[in-house]
């Protein structure tokens, strides 16, 4: 059982509904696992009886019992977590409200009345018990910040909730600004909005699965992306040797890097889906622990912004796809192996490209030759004539051509991303220019 703790890591023990550590740990007939209390609750808050992870249906409502292997594997780690939050339990005791009544050692508060504006211990709190005028004094758990319980324009304690203004109110607030108002006591709005919360948590947490599955499906797209290329790169390089050489390693580079594009945008997915998930735990977090507060106050003033809907994208129909078809690098191939000696064989000359200055964006600076072109610092003070391009760095040759089968060598550097192609004279020279092949641009 130590091995298999030690194998483990704390991630792969948590109920996927409270991200805890299970507690009485159960499995659906489609396999995945839920501490009992959490998967209870999910079904009772919903309509349909489903799995929260896989959304598979059941007829009948599965009738639960501990997976006691899963519940032996989880112990050690929930004693760990345990433990943890007993220690910030301790640290939390420092910061208790004390009592206000107490001369030498102040004890910690029991309740804050909000009549009398102050906390008490166990023992000044006993008068509240016993004379009838303080029984009807408003107690609640102790907190620091009285003030924010009592209304500023009545100076009384703030007991009901304004559903029209959605705000809290006294009772004199209802007879005066909120007469004709829908008031109802804040403990009953503080049950509604719960559940109401609890809904909502359903659906944070149905986004956390998601995310974390579309981190998981993205993951195993790249591997598998991975591996069927280092596959096919093998077969490939295995026939393109016996036809020529040096394509080797002009096919490894294209290969390697569109694999790392294909990487690039999968860790760009990933980190945004972290982001989101990031979010929606901290969420949830802070929604589990409203649930659990008496500080119905606290609850209504808050609860606007967790009820509200996060700013998430829809991921449904995101996708790791190769950027290479192996079955087009396979067909080009071929049609290389049949060509290659019949073409290389027409080719019996070569031709110097000149660059044409006219057409010269005002950023490139060529050579007296007009064999060489760099990106200068400075924009050029040149006329802008028809022919020039003037919204891309972009320059042609002065020879062109209507026909034929044509390959050109070109030496870069100083940057990271060149492009080379061939365009019709009609090319658009001004404003944005979309590439278009079928447009000769």
């Amino acid at each position: 059982m130590a091995s298999s703790s030690s194998a483990l890591s704390e991630d792969q023990l948590q109920c996927s509904i409270c991200l805890d550590v299970f507690t009485d740990p159960v499995s659906t007939p489609c396999g995945h696992n839920f501490c009992m209390i959490c998967l209870k609750r999910f079904w009772d808050s919903s309509s349909n009886c489903q799995c929260p992870v896989c959304k598979e249906k059941f007829s009948n409502r599965p009738d639960l019992r501990v997976n006691t292997f899963i519940s032996a594997l989880a112990a050690p780690f929930r004693k760990s977590v345990q433990l943890k939050s007993s220690r910030a339990a301790v640290k939390r005791t420092r910061s208790q409200v004390l009592c206000e009544v107490c001369c030498e050692k102040q004890c910690v508060a029991v309740k804050s009345c909000l009549i009398c504006m102050a906390s008490y211990c166990k023992t000044h709190l006993e008068p509240h018990d016993r004379v009838p005028s303080l029984k009807k004094h408003k107690l609640m758990e102790p907190v620091e910040n009285l003030e924010d319980y009592i209304c500023q324009k009545h100076e009384r304690p703030l007991e009901l909730f304004c559903r029209d203004d959605q705000t809290c109110v006294c009772q004199f607030c209802t007879e005066t600004d909120h007469k004709t108002h829908n008031t109802v006591p804040l403990e009953e709005e503080s049950v509604e909005k719960k559940n109401e919360l609890v809904k909502t948590q359903a659906e944070v947490q149905q986004k956390i699965q998601e995310r974390l599955k579309k981190i998981e499906e993205i993951k195993h797209s790249v591997e598998v992306n991975k591996k069927n290329t280092e596959k096919d790169v093998v077969e490939m390089f295995t026939a393109l040797r016996r036809c020529i050489e040096r394509s080797q390693a002009e096919l490894l580079k294209v290969m390697e890097e569109k694999q790392k594009a294909t990487e690039k945008q999968a860790e760009e997915f990933i980190e945004d889906l972290d982001q989101e998930l990031s979010e929606l735990k901290r969420r949830n977090t802070d929604m589990e622990q409203v649930l659990h507060t008496e500080d119905h106050l606290h609850l209504l003033q808050i609860y606007p912004s967790l009820c509200s809907s996060p700013h998430t994208q829809d991921w449904t129909s995101i996708t790791i796809t190769s950027h290479l078809s192996v079955e087009t690098l396979r067909r080009a191939l071929a049609q290389l192996q049949e060509t290659l000696s019949q073409e290389m064989e027409k080719i019996d000359e070569t031709v110097d490209v000149t660059l044409d200055p006219d057409t010269a964006s005002l950023h490139l600076v060529l050579s007296d030759d007009g064999k060489q072109v760099y990106h200068g610092d400075k924009r050029q003070n040149l006329p802008d004539t028809p022919e020039r391009f003037n919204n891309y760095c972009i320059v042609l040759g002065k020879e062109g051509f209507s026909s034929g089968k044509f390959y050109y060598e070109v030496q870069v550097n100083g940057k990271t991303e060149w492009d080379l192609g061939v365009a019709r004279e009609s090319i658009t020279r001004k404003g944005k220019i979309i590439a278009r092949p079928k447009d000769g641009q």
